[in-house]
């Protein structure tokens, strides 16, 4: 059973894949957490410019055929135009994760992981770490 998670915090979820957009965003939600969703870099860089304002407490992003240097270069970009209140995490999750890497989380620095995703509970726990210290 997943434990709920009370949760006010948003996340800016960027993933380009419509099967694993659905199922991620569903067990986000889950979760508890509010979510504004692209469904991929274009629409993303939308949000960010087509608004005066976005709140996420969280920018996650998974994009299909990009190395996750590739994935935080964008992130940093996207981070830099959104107008975010605060230092804000950024977690990329790889499309394709080797074997000894899978179920690991990767510190790339203060504010930017790698979540070489196995299970929901593994980014549950990421998840809820880095939202806590942003508190």
């Amino acid at each position: 059973m997943r434990e709920y998670i009370n949760s006010r915090h948003t996340i800016f979820v960027v993933e380009d894949d419509d099967n694993a957009r659905r199922s991620l965003t569903k067990n986000l939600r889950q979760l508890g957490y509010r979510l504004l969703v692209a469904a991929d870099l274009e629409d993303a860089f939308e949000w960010v410019s087509g608004s005066e304002y976005i709140h996420a407490d969280l920018l996650l992003m998974d994009l299909a055929g990009k190395r996750p240097e590739e994935s935080l270069s964008i992130g940093r970009r996207l981070r830099e135009h959104c107008k975010y209140d605060g230092p804000t995490p950024l977690v990329i999750m790889p499309e394709k994760v080797p074997a000894h890497l899978e179920g690991t989380d990767e510190k790339v620095n203060n504010l930017e992981w790698i979540c070489y995703y196995e299970d929901v509970d593994q980014l549950r726990h990421l998840l809820a770490r880095l939202l806590s210290s942003s508190e």
